[in-house]
């Protein structure tokens, strides 16, 4: 049978209701007693849960404190986020799907349907929640071989096109468009391919529902969801969803995990660690490389070298200084050692993978650039953003924006308050078009600390 999508929950009240096992009337019910110890009389009523989920009725604010007591969820948060924004309905994964086709496409289902909203207020999971989900697809992986399900056949009609065809020239029409858009995001930024990697998506995820159909086409067709999955999570990543970043990260290993992608779900543990150094959560950024090493001994030098990078920003972010020096050691070796797979440092190899083709000499120069600058070593991170700048793919406007703004933020750490305005130039005008929120705020944190430094205006002599 195809691989059956379970209704899922779009609203977060009724996810967090299915998550707990709570009919409407057990929600109700529950709702009435924490009231009651607030003091607040209240009836015990499903209709009004049916009316918040299905008909947008944001309840009273009683009935709020009453539900976030029950939920523990502290006041001030209830008070930062309006409702629907402040429950805690997305920690990770839906829990209790099974890493199977069928959950795989359950948990897309969901994704796919919360992509519609505007979720950057909701919270991302952080600690215990992230951890959860990394034990939860460490079992998987190692659990045992997952059974093929044999396609369904029915007589062929000549004069039609099978199923299969019809799904095989799909899935390589999304291939074809992956590394397209991947760059495409690197020249305009997450906001300009978001909506189109979440169409492909879609598309993927109508074929997996119809499926399967075959070992070698259903493979291909999860690594391509488990691709714009990924992509997706940056895109979302570099528009500041960081919440909405995260469940695509997810999903991607849920996806590349039936794909049988092992490289595929280092690089996406990779992406989860550099986005927990985004929102300032190192310890969450080591614990996923840690998962990303975990899966490494089947990856290649190049892909190692961009996990040391991953593991020296998180440490950066800890402030353990030796320990990332250590990290970015280890990536120049490794990628020192990748000069026989294409004639130098940089470039793909010819067994790399091709979502790694960013990765070589200049962007690990400009990563331990990065980490050394968090660390306060602001000399030696000049000299590596400079000459990361210098070496960089001038098709990364995105990237070379980022990295102007740093070599900026360097040279006015180290002095150079000139140096540091003609830098923060270069930055504005790499990034002039760019659908890139994350670049506009290095820009705009840029921008704070030359004004704190900015030396005082002359003042003219008194007259007389």
């Amino acid at each position: 049978m195809p691989h059956e999508i379970p209704n899922t929950p779009t609203h977060p009240l009724s996810y967090l209701r299915h998550r707990h096992g709570w009919s409407y009337q057990d929600l109700a019910r529950l709702i009435a007693d924490n009231a009651r110890a607030l003091g607040v009389p209240m009836a015990a009523r499903r209709e009004k849960i049916w009316r918040w989920e299905h008909w947008g009725v944001v309840p009273e604010r009683d009935s709020q404190r009453a539900l976030a007591r029950a939920l523990r969820v502290p006041p001030h948060e209830m008070r930062a986020r309006p409702w629907p924004g402040w429950l805690p309905a997305y920690e990770g994964l839906p829990t209790g799907l099974p890493w199977t086709p069928a959950g795989t496409g359950a948990a897309l289902h969901t994704l796919l349907e919360e992509a519609t909203r505007d979720n950057r207020g909701y919270p991302i999971a952080s600690g215990p929640g992230l951890g959860e989900a990394a034990r939860e697809w460490a079992d998987a992986a190692l659990g045992a071989a997952r059974p093929v399900i044999p396609p369904q056949r029915r007589p062929a009609d000549p004069a039609e096109t099978s199923p299969a065809e019809t799904a095989g020239q799909t899935v390589e029409w999304l291939e074809s468009g992956v590394h397209g858009l991947r760059r495409l995001d690197d020249r305009l930024g997450g906001g300009a391919v978001r909506k189109r990697v979440e169409a492909d998506l879609s598309i993927a995820a109508g074929l997996l529902a119809l499926g399967p159909y075959g070992r070698g086409l259903d493979a291909r067709l999860f690594r391509v969801a488990a691709d714009l999955a990924q992509l997706g999570g940056w895109a979302a990543a570099d528009c500041g969803h960081h919440s909405a970043a995260q469940r695509h990260f997810l999903t991607a290993l849920r996806l590349a995990h039936d794909a049988g992608d092992v490289p595929l779900a280092t690089g996406i543990w990779a992406g989860l660690s550099l986005q927990a150094v985004f929102t300032g959560h190192p310890g969450d950024a080591l614990a996923a490389v840690d998962a990303a090493d975990s899966a490494a001994g089947r990856a290649t030098r190049r892909t190692r070298a961009m996990l040391a990078t991953r593991r020296a920003r998180a440490l950066a972010g800890t402030g353990d200084e030796a320990a990332c020096r250590r990290a970015l050691d280890d990536a120049r070796d490794l990628l020192a050692d990748c000069a026989g797979d294409t004639g130098h440092p940089g470039g793909a190899g010819a067994g790399d993978p091709g979502w790694l083709y960013w990765f070589d000499g200049a962007e690990l120069d400009a990563q331990a650039g990065t980490a050394l600058l968090d660390l306060g070593r602001s000399a030696e991170a000049l000299e590596l953003l400079e000459g990361a700048l210098a070496a960089q793919d001038p098709s990364h406007l995105r990237d070379r924006a980022i990295y102007a703004a740093r070599a900026a933020t360097a040279r006015l750490r180290v002095g150079d308050h000139d140096g540091a305005l003609a830098r923060r130039q270069d930055a504005a005008r790499f990034a002039t078009g760019l659908a890139s929120p994350r670049t506009t705020a290095v820009l705009d944190t840029l921008a704070v600390e030359l004004r704190a430094v900015s030396p005082a205006p002359a003042r003219s002599a008194p007259a007389g």
